[in-house]
């Protein structure tokens, strides 16, 4: 079976090439995660989707990061396809929303903004609730073992506890994910991962033959 272009990046000390086709690895340091993580100051981690009941104790716990964009939608569905066992494994989809910023204010004008931070938190809350459970809602129900985790905060310190937390095997994100707009927003959250967790960080990326019947 042909499988896409990914990335892996394995905590190891070499690089080293995988026995599949279109694939790549490189290295990072390891670092040895703590006993009992802290979470970063001000998080919010909300329960989102909670795991089906029935399911046995899981040998692997895989964490998702997913956003609202084609690569992480991608990457959800190569897992699936790919890496993820449905009767022995754990899925947890983990989304960051971003901290609402009040406005700067000078001088001595005071300006309430209470208002506006609680809608804007609350359009932000609302859209990360409704995305973890439309990607649960993308494999068929019950079959995965499978919880959803929203995040608040920034990406690299949300992300690293987290996986650190509920004690996952690896870490796979779309290409571009994590609602990130600049590439190099990307690369300094992806980088900043690579070199702070000790589990493998899997980007899948289409294929061009792929990229090509998408359009």
């Amino acid at each position: 079976t042909h499988l896409p272009l990914l990335d892996l990046i394995a905590p190891a000390t070499r690089l080293y090439s995988l026995t599949m086709t279109d694939a790549t690895a490189t290295t990072g340091a390891t670092l040895a995660p703590p006993a009992n993580p802290v979470p970063p100051t001000g998080s919010i981690h909300e329960d989102v989707v909670a795991a089906p009941e029935g399911h046995p104790v899981p040998t692997r716990v895989i964490a998702v990061a997913v956003d609202a964009s084609p690569y992480s939608a991608y990457a959800f569905d190569w897992a699936v396809q790919n890496i993820i066992r449905p009767a022995t494994d754990q899925v947890v989809l983990l989304n960051v929303r971003p901290n609402v910023s009040v406005p700067a204010v000078y001088g001595t004008l005071y300006v309430d903004f209470s208002k506006d931070f609680e809608k804007l938190e609350a359009a932000n809350r609302k859209e990360s609730h409704d995305l973890l459970r439309a990607f649960a809602a993308r494999v068929p129900p019950g079959k995965f073992n499978l919880r959803g985790v929203a995040l608040r905060g920034d990406p690299r310190d949300e992300l690293a506890y987290k996986v650190k937390d509920i004690g996952a095997d690896m870490l796979i994100i779309g290409s571009r994910g994590l609602g990130a707009i600049k590439r190099t927003f990307l690369g300094s959250v992806s980088d900043y991962l690579v070199h702070h967790l000790s589990i493998p960080v899997i980007i899948p990326r289409p294929s061009e033959d792929e990229k090509a019947i998408k359009g």
